[in-house]
């Protein structure tokens, strides 16, 4: 389905089919866009590979703006164990401050929000490949060129957000809570239930020996 397609299974379930629209396509596209993140967030459904430059000498290297977490990692062929900080700290104390140079082992998280810390940092110019979970890596805006980046067969599933979202208008005459929470079902049944951005970033952290979040 494309977003005019969207938009359309939309208007045919709500009724809001006739102009002046009750939600007109511009709030429907932002809708729609939450719905594919909101997917791509709970069922984690998009991943991909890609291959970053690491300078030798490089501290760091940058994750993909659309990055949510790094699932294996690798350069030169032998894997990079992901870490946090703190582990580094335990494991080998100091470790920033280490002027190391050899094929990197260890990918740090923890210190730089949208960076891994390399360690050993790399004696040479190398290739790190690393295989992520992403969210989408375009807005959808065109009515009839963009379509979800995820499988087609949950694109029907998308619609059910966009009908949450406006049977939850409390200013809207489409208003209606139980609407709203059987939508919201539905979306649910497909991708799952929210976590919350505590939960995971703990996991994207890879803080897995520590005790989980309370939220």
């Amino acid at each position: 389905m494309n977003l005019q397609e969207l938009i359309a299974a939309y208007r045919a379930q709500s009724k809001d089919s006739c102009e002046p629209f009750l939600a007109d396509d511009g709030l429907l596209t932002i809708y729609a866009n939450e719905a594919q993140v909101e997917a791509c967030r709970r069922g984690q459904l998009l991943v991909g590979t890609v291959f970053v430059e690491a300078k030798a000498g490089a501290e760091d290297v940058a994750l993909p703006a659309n990055a949510i977490r790094v699932i294996r990692a690798s350069v030169g062929g032998q894997p990079l164990e992901g870490i946090t900080a703190d582990g580094m700290d335990t494991i080998f104390c100091g470790w920033q401050d280490h002027g190391n140079r050899a094929q990197p082992r260890y990918l740090v998280s923890g210190i730089n929000t949208s960076k891994l810390n390399l360690w050993p940092r790399p004696d040479v110019d190398c290739s790190i490949r690393l295989t992520l979970q992403l969210l989408p890596s375009k807005r959808l805006a065109s009515l009839t060129n963009d379509s979800p980046e995820i499988r087609p067969e949950m694109h029907p599933a998308l619609v059910e957000w966009m009908l949450y979202k406006v049977y939850s208008q409390t200013d809207s005459d489409l208003f209606d809570p139980s609407k709203a929470a059987f939508a919201l079902a539905n979306f649910e049944a497909e991708f799952g239930r929210k976590s919350s951005g505590r939960n995971e970033t703990w996991v994207r952290q890879g803080d897995g020996l520590m005790p989980g979040p309370i939220a």
